[in-house]
């Protein structure tokens, strides 16, 4: 080969070079490259920051460090991954989550085998890393507002058709319970558990009322500890909880819809309650933060929500309860929305659940 055709094939190889390494720079994707020990060879930045990484700290790692800080089972789906791509030099779409303080993330990888020297080896395997939680946050908001619009439909009659029977046994319960005064301890109980029972289902179809009646908010000018009493006085509270209350009226204003508002406090209490079995502890704090945001924390001394389910929980259709129809919550988030704010929930398993509703501040003067 002489000079010149040397010279040309050297440039070749380095345009080839320069355009693969511009791929890597403008994919929107993680590209992973590695080698029979799964030692990585080559590397991009967007995979390296689904870790918080520069890629020149993830450059010669083991693709293993990285897989062990994915959600439990990460390593076995790579495996299986693996598997496959020796088997049929390719492998679809396999899912990964990654569950930080920042949230869920979830990650599709798809992969193929490059090189591989003979069937009893393994090769060099290139992946290709996507981000997805978007996407499934949008599948997910579409197929809840399906269900919520086929829910909406129903609950109008339903409610109707419930409440009245509903009424009737509540009011036969509560006779009884007056003529039956002097009668043995398991029988009171048992009309208690009548009552409490029909309680709850009223709850129920009051929340599928409250999903019908969803509507823009109509705002006005709102002292928070006001709306608070409101929503403590239409929560019902038992007896056997302990209400702790921080906040200081006449300080804290809010542009809201009172009614909407309640229905958010109803709900949080009622998780609250029964949370805790129906006696405990239950804080409410009231404060501004900042300039612009004005806080509602509300605390229950319940067993606490776990770290799988607390990013589940405004999730139509989820609850961690066995009754109800997990839609609560839902609803919540869907009017603090309308009203400019936001929910959010953070617990420890066995210390309670705190949510914080947070509201734009609205000046005392207009």
């Amino acid at each position: 080969m002489n000079n010149t055709s040397k010279i040309t094939e050297l440039e070749s190889t380095k345009r080839t070079v320069k355009y693969f390494e511009g791929l890597l720079r403008s994919t929107p994707n993680g590209i992973v490259v590695t080698d029979a020990s799964l030692n990585i060879v080559l590397v991009n930045e967007r995979f390296s920051s689904f870790f918080r990484q520069s890629w020149r700290d993830v450059i010669e790692t083991n693709l293993f460090v990285w897989l062990q800080q994915l959600d439990d089972g990460a390593v076995e789906l790579w495996t299986k991954l693996m598997e496959s791509v020796y088997r049929e030099g390719y492998c679809c779409d396999v899912n990964l989550m990654m569950t930080s303080t920042e949230g869920v993330k979830c990650l599709s990888v798809n992969a193929s085998l490059v090189a591989q020297e003979s069937t009893e080896d393994h090769g060099v395997i290139i992946s290709n890393w996507r981000d997805i939680t978007k996407q499934i946050e949008m599948e997910e908001q579409i197929a809840a507002s399906e269900r919520l619009a086929v829910l909406g439909k129903l609950s109008a009659s339903i409610a109707h058709e419930i409440r009245n029977p509903l009424a009737a046994i509540d009011i036969s319960a509560l006779n009884l319970k007056r003529k039956l005064k002097d009668a043995d301890e398991k029988t009171k109980s048992q009309i208690d558990r009548i009552i409490k029972q029909v309680k709850e289902a009223v709850d129920t179809i009051q929340s599928l009322q409250d999903l019908v009646k969803l509507e823009a908010p109509d705002k006005r000018r709102c002292d928070i500890s006001d709306i608070i009493e409101n929503g403590i006085g239409v929560s019902e509270l038992p007896q056997s909880v302990h209400l702790i209350k921080s906040m200081t009226k006449n300080k804290l204003f809010v542009d809201v819809d009172e009614k909407q508002i309640s229905i958010v406090l109803r709900n949080i209490l009622t998780n609250a309650i029964h949370a805790m079995d129906n006696q405990g502890t239950i804080w409410i704090n009231a404060y501004k933060e900042g300039d612009d945001n004005v806080k509602i924390s509300i605390k229950d001394s319940g067993y606490g929500i776990t770290a799988e389910n607390i990013n589940k929980i405004f999730q139509s259709f989820y609850g961690t309860k066995v009754k109800g129809f997990g839609y609560g919550l839902t609803i919540c988030r869907m009017i603090m929305e309308k009203h400019g704010g936001s929910i959010d929930a953070k617990s420890e398993e066995g210390e309670g659940a705190t949510f914080i509703l947070s509201f734009p501040f609205a000046d005392t003067e207009r």
